[in-house]
């Protein structure tokens, strides 16, 4: 009798195992998704805090400098006896001018909601006072007040003056002075300590430490040759439409002569939706209330300020933040800012600035 050999027995995966299988696989998978979703959330979060935590810090680095040397004139300040000006006629009202340390604008209209890279606003009686015609040519976001300051330059020194020439100034290190030229002339202020006078240098000569101007400090009133020299600076700080699109904190600085006088305008820290600021009035560098800029001139005017505060909007990326069911408000001093919902994570700042020139 022939035996049939033994066949081998075959196995494998039934159908259900499959499933079974393929549904712990989609179970596994979709913990992987959910971990994952969760990570880049907190990553995208994170980055959020850190770009918003860097964006303060800028702003305090960028502006506390410009803000505490407002109105000092190297021995002296704006708000002392006996301030002269050689700048000529200005291009606005706003142009060099000297009538005080400090000048600001009140945003008087606001927006219904705050959306970063709106288009910029042009028209200056939105604000109070009516905006200066030099900051309406590029415009400002609406709803951001606006901060004009001029003072010594900041990081810069005064330096010692050796005699008053016909024309010209001498003084014991001119290579501590930028340049200078009649197309584009340099802010100067001399001072006595008693007196002092703002005037545009055409040239800086380094090797006969020259300082040469058309119309300066070389008649009336007289200075003594022990007088400092200092360079000044017009700076505004507002917030625009930058170039990525998006809500930015503008600094301009004020160049060239002052028939032609403009701001040269850079972006300095992006993300930055809104900006309010307020005047502490009082006296001996103490403030006794704070104003916004619509207030001032009832309340002491210009020089009466001796502090500065300053509040910010601050958002960070899209997607750092989960979207709520509704508008957020944001109140920045006196000012309630409307956020429509989206996925930006928000952030308030704040600064408060003495003014030096406040204290001499």
């Amino acid at each position: 009798m022939n035996r049939q050999p033994r066949r081998s027995r075959q196995t494998g995966f039934g159908l259900v195992e499959v499933m079974v299988a393929v549904t712990l696989g989609l179970i596994v998978l979709a913990g992987v998704v959910v971990i994952f979703t969760a990570q880049r959330q907190v990553y995208r979060n994170a980055s959020s805090q850190a770009l918003i935590q860097n964006a303060d810090s800028t702003i305090a680095a960028v502006i506390t400098p410009t803000v505490r040397g407002a109105g000092f004139l190297g021995c002296s300040s704006m708000n002392s006896a006996g301030s002269y000006t050689y700048v000529g006629s200005p291009a606005t009202p706003l142009s060099y001018s000297t009538s005080s340390a400090v000048q600001g604008y009140k945003a008087s209209t606001m927006p219904t909601q705050i959306v970063t890279g709106t288009a910029n606003d042009t028209k200056g009686t939105d604000w109070s006072p009516t905006l200066d015609s030099s900051l309406t040519t590029n415009g400002v976001a609406q709803g951001s007040d606006v901060l004009v300051l001029i003072g010594a330059k900041p990081g810069a020194q005064p330096i010692g003056v050796t005699a008053f020439n016909s024309g010209s100034l001498s003084v014991n290190n001119a290579s501590a002075l930028p340049s200078a030229s009649t197309a584009n002339p340099l802010l100067l202020s001399v001072s006595d300590c008693g007196k002092s006078a703002v005037f545009l240098a055409t040239a800086i000569s380094t090797s006969a430490n020259t300082v040469t101007f058309t119309s300066g400090p070389n008649g009336t009133p007289t200075f003594a040759n022990s007088s400092q020299l200092i360079p000044l600076q017009q700076t505004v700080y507002f917030i625009a439409k930058g170039d990525g699109g998006e809500s930015a904190l503008f600094q301009g600085t004020m160049s060239g002569p002052a028939a032609s006088a403009a701001w040269t305008m850079n972006e300095m820290v992006p993300g930055v939706s809104n900006m309010q600021v307020r005047y502490g009035i009082g006296s001996n560098g103490q403030a006794t209330q704070y104003v916004d800029a619509s207030a001032v001139s009832s309340n002491g005017g210009w020089g009466a300020v001796t502090s500065i505060q300053l509040g910010f909007l601050i958002e960070g990326n899209l997607n750092s933040a989960t979207i709520p069911s509704a508008a957020t408000k944001y109140t920045l001093f006196n000012t309630t800012l409307t956020v429509p919902p989206d996925s930006r994570l928000r952030h308030t700042y704040f600064l408060t600035i003495n003014t030096r020139n406040a204290t001499l």
